[in-house]
């Protein structure tokens, strides 16, 4: 009886001394998310930046290609009639800041917001100073690069965004 205790025993007490003899399941696998690329949203042409004083202004400006010459011609139209009250009688001296660029050479939606920013970018640019008064059509056309620049520069058969910064000049 001595030897039936004892191995009575001995089976209840195996499993604990053996452990589980149970595969455990492993969780699921569960695939790390992975950031999914927001996509820039894509510049729209033409960027025209205003400063405050002529942001009601109705300000249009227009781009035809010029394959021959790589490069843009751009047609700025600033209608300052009926805005007398806006615009001071003696006007406003006004620094223009035209520019071009292809859409490859920088991250996508890039796009500059100070004629500083287009200065060190090393966009293609043309800075004018003209005069706007009030009661007046502002009507200008500029080449953006201008004829006889390097090779490369612009390409308009390639995807571009253009625009003018117009800052008011100190006097």
């Amino acid at each position: 009886m001595k030897y039936i205790a004892t191995l009575l025993l001995l089976c209840l007490l195996l499993p604990f001394f053996s452990g589980c003899t149970a595969e455990s399941e492993a969780p699921p696998e569960i695939p790390a998310p992975s950031p999914t690329p927001v996509p820039a949203t894509p510049v729209e042409s033409p960027v025209i930046i205003l400063p405050p004083a002529l942001a009601t202004v109705p300000t249009t400006l227009s781009a035809s290609p010029l394959t021959q010459d790589n490069a843009l011609y751009l047609t700025l139209e600033i209608n300052a009639r009926g805005w007398q009250g806006q615009i001071p009688t003696e006007g406003y001296p006004l620094m223009l800041t035209f520019f071009a660029y292809n859409t490859d050479q920088f991250e996508p939606g890039y796009t500059p917001s100070t004629a500083d920013e287009v200065r060190d970018a090393g966009i293609p640019y043309k800075t004018r100073s003209l005069h706007i008064y009030s009661q007046n059509i502002l009507t200008h056309n500029e080449q953006v690069p201008e004829r006889g620049s390097p090779a490369g520069l612009f390409s308009p058969g390639k995807p571009y965004v253009y625009g003018v910064i117009i800052d008011i000049r100190p006097v």
